[in-house]
Order: structure tokens, then sequence, then C-alpha cells
């Protein structure tokens, strides 16, 4: 998906430079596309070849600001093609004059020294292989696989926006979904009988459709048909597991004897070996309407659309404004309609269960009198997504928000809303959008979105990625539901189908960061998906934190195992070392996507050596060699939080070593006590003109700030955009410092 947005957006890089072959040097050799961009800043350097470049020679030093994209080599699909193969030379250096470069994508192996040495500045180094080859075989480097020297400052190591790229499948094939054709894919959720595998819902032609089976396909497929002679066309909408081994699906059908009535809901619960009508089916019929959708489904609830023939905002109309509504399946009642402050419209797409009595809710809204009920895909004019809290036991909705959609043209208009909710990570929601121009007739965009829970409970959106099956031009690919980093919909286009798609992320091996370089970050995380960094199968440690380095954090990284797999891949001299000097190291974090996997290395999992002042916080530490973790000398104020520390050593017992230790507690950091209330300040005085220009000018970057995160669609150039302007802002307030100090 990066590479296809780099290549949308070739005219806002300085210049465009290809490497078409994997010689040492020459024309078309990556030694000759780093030459010529060191003459001049923000070059990008793409590839139209896969393989192994092997050198004769070290490359040149990176001289100026400059992207080097591996994933834009042909057959990128989320792990590198390209490889570095150093043979024995220095590895590659980003220069105090690179500030801002970027480096992604590339298998980097056989150096003599550091794979990686970054000089410059807020660089990025995300997506690559660091002593893999993209084979997955180990080929160390001599030394760091990334060190970091001073005074390089406010690095990205790992990244900020790990979606490398999407896998896509479409299910028109009768050996992987044996029900053909497949109209529509309208529903997703795990299969909890059998680990690994999905219930995927929709239409077949007139009839209703569940497969059960791997995502990919290769599983059993089940026609669904609500019983009764007059029952004409039956979809499914939601599948979820029900109790006793049996599923629970919810959609709508349609009957030649329901007289006005366009169609009604129902839900089914039954054995699989009962479909396509035996099992339990029960009508949901809203009070007088004319449609009907119930789309999702989870614990005793259901949520749906349908239209009011009644007074809603003050309005009534024949095929009247969107109505959602909560449903309880157990008692076969509606509980409560579900209205946006403000709003006079409203739809229900998803519902997932957080606890006995804890939903969130999502689907769109709109401040006018309408609906969508001939075409459900569609928002709601002037529509917006939102999610919300219900809790079953008091029956109250909380925690509003609302979503638009950032990826469209700067100064056009969209209309968006959720069709689909997961969390199977807590704290983290997936779900999928479509969006459209308002006004348009235009076929909604699909995306794949993620969204944090915040510790007030209300959310923020972390991810908003727009879906293209296979990079095609000719189609729209809609979005119809999710679980996980799972996404099925349908593509629209010359010809018509369903699909799946899986969100793949990019990650980073053995990444250490060393000399006296400050406040970097190693690893990164992709909500609900797989930890992104992976140091693993080095020589010496897996990340060695060393000297006088200071202030680092490491989050979501797998230490010793290899990649996707989980199978052991120990570090040779341990997993994770905090060394004499070094201070104020955050390991792992409260939120789960922190939290770090160190398993499976030789010696200690996590050897801290007189480093003070760390945090470690709820990391899983297990079945390394000697020692689970292990800390000597003074290491006054390191706190150690509720790890998992478990099956370490000889015989799984040599789990926690700190007998040779100071300053280390086992329990949270205390909350410092708040500093006293100051006497209240002196009368201010006149502001400086100068100064109320400079913060002024402050403010409007922080705009354009916001602005960019929420239009630039290409995530390198939104990335380098925020990046300048934070520099900007830097700078002003570097002046404004002075000038307070100068007494100005």
């Amino acid at each position: 998906m990066l590479a296809v947005t780099l290549a949308q957006s070739v005219g806002l890089f300085a210049a465009n430079l290809t490497v078409t072959n994997l010689n040492d040097s020459g024309a078309g050799s990556l030694r000759q596309a780093i030459l010529e961009s060191n003459t001049s800043s923000g070059n990008l350097i793409a590839f139209s070849v896969n393989g192994t470049i092997t050198l004769d020679f070290p490359l040149p030093a990176i001289g100026r600001t400059m992207t080097i994209d591996g994933t834009s080599a042909l057959g990128y699909a989320g792990a590198p093609v390209v490889a570095v193969d150093f043979d024995g030379a220095t590895g590659l250096v980003i220069g105090l004059g690179a500030n801002e470069s970027i480096i992604k994508g590339l298998s980097l192996i056989g150096a003599a020294n550091t794979a990686l040495t970054i000089e410059a500045s807020d660089t990025t180094v995300a997506a690559n292989y660091i002593g893999l080859t993209p084979g997955g075989t180990v080929r160390p480097n001599a030394g760091d696989g990334i060190r970091v020297n001073a005074p390089s400052t406010g690095n990205l190591i790992g990244n900020d926006n790990p979606v490398t790229s999407i896998t896509y499948g479409d299910a028109s094939d009768a050996v992987d979904f044996p029900i053909q054709p497949v109209s529509a894919w309208q529903g997703l959720r795990n299969y909890a009988a059998v680990d690994g595998q999905f219930l995927i819902c929709g239409t077949s032609n007139d009839d209703g459709l569940l497969y059960v089976g791997p995502f990919a396909g290769g599983g059993q497929s089940y026609p669904v048909i609500f019983p009764g002679p007059n029952t004409t066309v039956t979809s499914v909408y939601g599948p979820d597991n029900a109790d006793a081994g049996k599923v629970r699906l919810v959609g709508s059908y349609r009957s030649s004897d329901s007289g006005s009535i366009f169609n009604y809901g129902f839900v089914w619960e039954g054995m699989l070996n009962q479909l396509p009508s035996g099992g339990v089916f029960r009508q949901i019929a809203y009070p007088n309407a004319t449609y009907q959708f119930t789309h999702s489904t989870m614990g005793d609830l259901a949520v749906g659309n349908a239209d009011s023939p009644t007074s809603v905002g003050g309005v009534s109309v024949p095929l009247g404004p969107g109505v959602a509504y909560i449903y309880n399946v157990a008692t076969q009642s509606f509980i409560t309609t579900i209205v946006f402050p403000g709003s006079k419209s409203n739809t229900a797409y998803g519902i997932w269960q957080n606890g006995p009595n804890s939903y969130t809710i999502c689907g769109g809204y709109s401040p006018i009198e309408t609906n969508n009920m001939q075409d459900q895909s569609r928002p709601l004019d002037q529509g917006k997504a939102y999610l919300v809290d219900y809790n079953a036991a008091t029956n109250t909705l909380s925690n509003w928000t609302s979503f638009d959609y950032p990826n469209g043209p700067l100064g056009v208009n969209f209309i968006t809303h959720f069709e689909g909710i997961s969390s199977v990570e807590a704290g983290v929601y997936t779900l999928n959008a479509d969006s459209v121009q308002a006004n348009s007739s235009n076929v909604a965009q699909g995306s794949f979105v993620s969204v944090l829970r915040n510790a007030d409970g209300s959310f923020t959106v972390d991810q908003w990625v727009d879906l293209n099956f296979n990079n095609t031009t000719d189609s729209i690919t809609s979005s119809n539901s999710v679980y996980g980093n799972n996404v099925v919909g349908l593509v629209i286009g010359n010809s018509t189908f369903s699909y799946q798609a899986t969100v793949n992320v990019g990650f980073q091996l053995s990444n250490v960061t060393s000399g006296t370089a400050h406040n970097n970050a190693i690893g990164g995380f992709q909500p609900s998906v797989e930890r992104t960094v992976y140091a693993s199968g080095n020589d010496d440690y897996g990340i060695a934190i060393v000297d006088q380095a200071r202030n680092n954090k490491i989050y979501g990284t797998n230490v010793g195992i290899t990649a996707g797999a989980n199978n052991p891949l120990p570090n040779e001299a341990g997993g994770i070392l905090l060394d004499v000097g070094t201070s104020g190291t955050t390991i792992g974090g409260e939120d789960p996507r922190y939290r770090n996997n160190i398993t499976s290395n030789d010696q200690a999992g996590l050897y801290i050596n007189a480093s003070t002042n760390n945090d470690v916080i709820r990391n899983t530490i297990t079945y390394n060699t000697v020692v689970g973790l292990f800390a000597t000398g003074a290491c006054n104020g390191t706190f150690v939080t509720n790890n998992t520390v478990e099956n370490n050593g000889p015989g799984g017992t040599n789990n926690i070593d700190v007998s040779n230790a100071t300053g280390i507690t086992f329990g949270p950091r205390p909350v410092p006590t708040p500093p006293p209330v100051p006497p209240a300040p002196a009368p201010a005085p006149t502001p400086n003109p100068a100064i109320t220009a400079e913060v002024d000018e402050i403010v409007f970057l922080q705009d354009q700030v916001l602005e960019i995160s929420r239009n630039v669609k290409n995530p390198v150039v939104r990335q380098r955009q925020i990046r300048k302007l934070r520099n900007q802002i830097r700078r002003i307030n570097q002046r404004l410092a002075l000038q307070q100090a100068a007494g100005i």
C-alpha cells in the first residue's frame, strides 16, 4: 500500500531515481543513485528490480536528505525483496547532513561492523530486515544492527505507520469457497470452535451464505434460507459464536406475502449441519417500519437499522429518517434507539462486547432527515461515523465520538460511516469504514481503521488506511466487515466480486542503540496485528543500550524469535542489555501495544548492569537459557512492574536474580507528590509584540500540522511535511528561550 501511495506522488520529491539492476556500481545501481542524491536534498530512490546487491566496497555515506524505498521493489508484499549484502565491508551511514532521511523495506546483511549507523537527526528506519536475508536466513552483521551516534536525536526506529502492505484475495474460486457465486461478503467474526478459522457471511444470488474455515479459503460453505414457502430473498449480515458450539447469524429476508413491508430482520441460532433452514430462526420486525436490516450481534444484543414512518427530529415522511436500534436477542425485544446528540438520522452496523454488560457500537449519523435504506453501503447524506459505549445494565449510552474521513483531497467534502468493529486487543478497536464524496453518485471507498481507547474513555483514531484491491485503477474497493486486521467486502468496477483483505505490517530486526544518543524510540506497533520489530539471531545482544545513552524507549518488540513464525532465534549474548552509565530506559508499558516479548535468548532475557531510573512494565520474559531477568550493581530508581517472568533457566526455575543489585523496586513507580500551589502571580507585563508574533506563528504551524495529518494521504509525504513544520516550531521556541534568557 505504501508503494502505491509513493507512485501516486511522484512530483512531491525533488528527483526520482530508480535502481534498475543489482550491480555494485555504474548506471542504474544503488551506489550511483546515492551519489546522485547526495548532490541535492529530497530525492526518492525506488527499485524496479529485486534480489541481492553484493558490494565490492562500502557504499557512499548518505550526505543529503533522501528516501531509499525498498517497498517500491517488484514483488514487495510486506517483507523486503531487496538485500544489500555488504560482504565484509562497512555498513551504510546516514551522515550529519542527511536529517529526515528514510530507509525502509531493505535487508541489510553481512557488514563488517554496524549495518546502519545514524549520525543525522529525525531519520526513519522502518520495515527492514537487519541481519536476515529476504528469505529469512540468518546472515548477521558483525557489529550492531543499528547504532545511533551523538549528536543524533529524534529518530524513529520502527514505524509510526507500520501498515506496509495489504494482501488481497477474491472469493470467486469454487475450490476455496464451494458455493458460488459469492455475491457479497457482508460479515466477519472468528470461529471459536477452531483456532485460526473464521465465520464469513453474505449472499449468493438470492440466498444467504455462511463460510466457515481459513480466511483465504479452503473451508466449508453453507446456504442460509429463512424458512417458509414464501421466502424470496435471504441475506446474512453478521455472524457470531453462540453457546454450546452453536453459531448465531443475523440478517434480513423478504417474503412474497409481506404486503407493503419490503423486508424483515432475523436472527438464527443452531449447529452448522442444521442449515440451510433448520435450527431456530426468529423474525425481527421494527414497529411500523418498511425497511429493516439487522447488521451485527454479540453477547445478548444485536443492532440494526430501520426507517421511521413517524416523527424523528420533527419531520415525518413516508420513508422516514433512519433509525438505529438495539435489540435483545434473549428477550426478543427492542431495548432502545441510538441517537447521536443533535442528529436526526442514525444507523448502527457493528457491535462489540467488551465485558458482561459493556458494549461498543459503531455506525453513522446525519444532522438532517435522511436514510440509506435502498443502499446500505452508502453513508447517510451529510453523514459522519460514530463510536459509542452502551451499558446494558443501566441502558445508557456514553463516550459519543464522531469521525470524519481524513484521506480525501483538501477542500473536498466526504461523508462516511463505520460498518464493522472488533477488539481482539484490549483498548484497541479495528473498524472498517465506507466513505464517498458528498453530493456524488460515486461508489463508496472502503478503509481499515484502528481506534485507541483513551484513559478517559473517549476514542482517538490511530490509523485510517484506504483499501485498493491489488492496486487496480478501474475499480473501487468497498468494505463491509472487519475482525482484527482482516477485512471483507466488495470490489466494484468493470467486474464486481467479493474479496478478503489482510492488513500487513512491517517489522525490524537487530535494533541496537549505543553511544551517547538520547531520546530515541526502538520499536513500533500496529493495533491488533502484530509487533513490528524483531531483534533476533545476533552475535551479540538483540538490543543494547550502552555508554551514556539515556531516555530511550523499547516498545512492541519481539526479542529472540523469528519474524512471524514465533520460533526460537536466540541472540547469543542475551535479549536486552541496559549497561553501565545508561539511565531512563522504558521497556514496555501499561498499554498492550507497548509490551515486549523477550524469549528464547541465550544467557539473560533482560540484563540490567548498573543502569538507573528505568521502568520495566508488563513484558513477557520466558524460556531464556540462563535467567529471565538479571541485575547487578547500583540500579537506583529502577522499577519492575507486573511482568510475566517464567520458565527461564535450567528446569525453568531461574526467573529473576537481583541478589547482587541495589535500588530495584518490584512494583509501580510512585506518583510524585504535586508541588505546593504557588502564590498568585504578579500582574502580567505588557506583551512584547515580537514575542506575540512568534507565539502566533507557533499556533499557526500547529494548526498546519493538524491539517496535514488529516488531509495528506501519502504517509511518506505526510511524515516529511509534519517534521518540517515541527522543526520550524522548534526553532521558534529556541528563539523565544534566548529572548527570555536575555530578559527581552
